[in-house]
């Protein structure tokens, strides 16, 4: 079971990166960083060089990484998409410039062999976007748990909810599809890494009472997985630490 990482009272926004790298570290991962983009495309269709902030990255590594910044391939394969990409799925990719196979290069000479991209996308063109990575020989996250993918989605997400930069405030869903009390619940606990069992016993309701309402929580967002969910939520504002402790209060012990 993973415990929650709260990065809303972190003092300062290094305080909230040092929290991330830990719980990445958690995850099997040697380094990780967080790049922003107010906007993503330029109008030739590439991409703007991000703003990037990272832990335990090699000094030397920024100096040398600078002349890729616009066509890390990376980000040409993240971007569009909405789940975490392996390293894996692009190095080999025949879309690949020769700058971008010299980026892997860079990659490879600095010692990291394996990584895991997240992208954020927000309103107005904005982009976001958390890597993991692992050095070569250590990707100790492959073989760790099945759920890291999932698990590195929702980091980052909270990570940008918490202490990225506020775009302008998403449109809500139609009242009629708002999450219930006891959704947002089961939403709030996995994102802590309970699973359906750990949660019914939180909640005090039979683990197909909490697959049920996960599932209705999936439908009314639009998510095919229960991390997408989660990650949906976070973005309505739906999600706060109090959620489990409310229902628990005003609900009845009795499955619905």
């Amino acid at each position: 079971m993973h415990e929650p990482i709260d990065f809303q009272d972190a003092r300062t926004f290094d305080a909230a990166l040092d929290r991330l790298a830990h719980a990445v570290g958690g995850l099997g991962f040697d380094a990780v960083d967080y790049g922003f983009m107010p906007r993503a495309r330029t109008y030739d269709g590439r991409y703007h060089a991000p703003t990037i902030v990272s832990r335990n990255f090699p000094q030397r590594w920024w100096r040398g990484w600078a002349r890729y910044l616009r066509d890390d391939p990376l980000l040409y394969a993240a971007y569009p998409r909405n789940l975490p990409i392996d390293w894996e799925e692009v190095e080999d990719a025949p879309w690949l410039s020769a700058e971008q196979r010299q980026a892997f290069g860079y990659i490879r000479d600095h010692g990291f062999g394996s990584g895991v991209t997240v992208p954020i996308h927000l309103p107005d063109g904005a982009f976001a976007f958390v890597t993991a990575a692992s050095r070569d020989g250590e990707a100790t996250w492959r073989a760790a748990t099945p759920d890291v993918s999932d698990r590195l989605l929702v980091l980052a997400h909270a990570f940008h909810a918490a202490q990225g930069p506020r775009p302008a405030a998403p449109v809500l869903a139609r009242e009629t599809e708002r999450l219930t009390l006891r959704e947002r619940a089961v939403l709030a606990l996995a994102a802590a890494g309970l699973t359906v069992a750990e949660s019914g016993e939180r909640l005090h309701r039979s683990p197909e009472t909490v697959r049920r309402q996960r599932k209705s929580a999936m439908q009314k967002l639009g998510a095919h997985k229960i991390a997408q969910a989660v990650v949906r939520a976070m973005q309505l504002g739906w999600l706060d630490d109090e959620v489990p402790e409310r229902v628990i209060e005003v609900t009845s012990l009795r499955d619905p």
